[in-house]
């Protein structure tokens, strides 16, 4: 059975690679807002929703500019 085209040449491992960094970074930021947010005299509740909500909205921003420069380029 032939594989995708864009499974070929390492690119499932490329992509996962990619996952690994992006949940690290989404766990540093949630870690790292948390604390600041606690440094800065928030309550609980409003450190939870920012600290859990920023680094999604983070990740959904760096995939779009890449989305919008590197894939635009290639088309």
């Amino acid at each position: 059975m032939a594989q995708p085209p864009e499974l070929k040449g390492g690119g499932l491992l490329r992509a996962q690679l990619v996952v690994i960094v992006l949940v690290l970074f989404a766990i540093g930021a949630f870690i790292g807002l948390w604390n600041v947010l606690g440094s800065a005299g928030f309550e609980d509740f409003p450190r939870l929703i920012l600290s859990m909500c920023l680094p999604p909205a983070a990740i959904a921003v760096l995939i779009g500019v890449y989305v919008l420069v590197f894939r635009a380029r290639g088309s």
